[in-house]
């Protein structure tokens, strides 16, 4: 079975004492911190770890070649890393031993219908379960605007795991009634809200990390809510301007276009909501999918 996760909430408590990892006189760059941590979690971890690295703050991991399938964010750790760099080996050595953790004690499904939620993530993110030959094991998800899709997930303290057709089978949920609980639970679990004004621009994440499932939500894009244009630039980051402020537009396209060239951005498409209904509304040239309702009445 396919189990991804991302640590959006690690306490990242003292205790460990693995000096070699950082100095006071210097800070790792991101890319020094991840192989950090994976070397921890190869030191610690009894057996051949299996690591994938994706990119210079992420990567994938599991206790073999065939099961391999658990990502790991690092975003969030080195933010709180760059706050106290001295700590840094206390950090690494705990952060990696959560992952190890979470890797051994594999998905946690107690109250299952209370955890469903849903984020939405690029259509790339479904690619590995596309492979898969057993119906049962592909994950859940339903076609949203441009590049994304709503992806059924449990929610946890530290993990959000993305669920598979079997497992709605083994609970004994529809996809329809899947989606519909995690209408109320996307709301429930989404935390405070903070948004921060740039360049015409609002920012926007959630204490608990899940803010894309709050552009999912049906309130947000409906025949009596604001026209706006929004941007999914990270698991727990929008970019949102109303449709009539033309140059919070402007700025909010111009910015994605930068991380998206980048190669830093969760996924490549601003979206529109219009009169209710969502189109893509940049690139320009590419298709606007309008082929699957992403919401169910809420």
């Amino acid at each position: 079975m396919l189990q991804r996760f991302a640590v959006i909430a690690t306490s990242l408590t003292l205790g460990l004492s693995a000096g070699a990892y950082a100095a006071e006189d210097h800070t790792m760059s991101v890319l020094e911190f991840r192989n950090a941590i994976i070397s921890a979690m190869q030191s610690e971890y009894e057996g051949e770890l299996c690591v994938k690295r994706l990119s210079d703050d992420s990567f994938r991991a599991g206790p073999t070649e065939d099961d391999c399938e658990y990502y790991a964010y690092l975003d969030s750790a080195y933010a709180a890393y760059q706050e106290a760099p001295v700590q840094g080996a206390d950090m690494i050595g705990q952060t990696a031993t959560d992952y190890v953790r979470l890797m051994t004690a594999g998905i946690d499904e107690t109250n299952f219908e209370e955890r469903l939620v849903v984020q939405l993530r690029p259509t790339s993110y479904m690619a590995d379960s596309d492979k898969e030959e057993d119906p049962l094991e592909e994950l859940v998800a339903r076609g949203f605007a441009g590049d994304m899709v709503a992806v059924l997930m449990l929610d946890s303290a530290e993990t959000l795991a993305a669920v598979s057709a079997g497992q709605l089978a083994e609970h004994g949920l529809s996809e329809d009634q899947a989606f519909q609980l995690a209408v109320d639970n996307t709301r429930a679990r989404m935390g405070e809200v903070h948004v921060d004004e740039y360049r015409k621009i609002d920012f926007m994440s959630s204490a608990n990390g899940l803010i894309s499932g709050q552009v999912w939500l049906p309130e947000t894009c409906n025949a009596q809510s604001r026209d706006a244009v929004y941007f999914v630039y990270d698991r727990n980051g929008i970019m949102a301007v109303n449709l009539d402020n033309v140059l919070g537009i402007s700025n909010l396209i111009a910015v994605a276009n930068g991380l998206v060239v980048q190669g830093e951005s969760l996924t490549s498409s601003v979206i529109r909501c219009k009169s209710g209904q969502w189109t893509q509304l940049w690139p320009s040239q590419s298709a606007e999918n309008l082929t699957l309702s992403p919401n169910l009445p809420g």
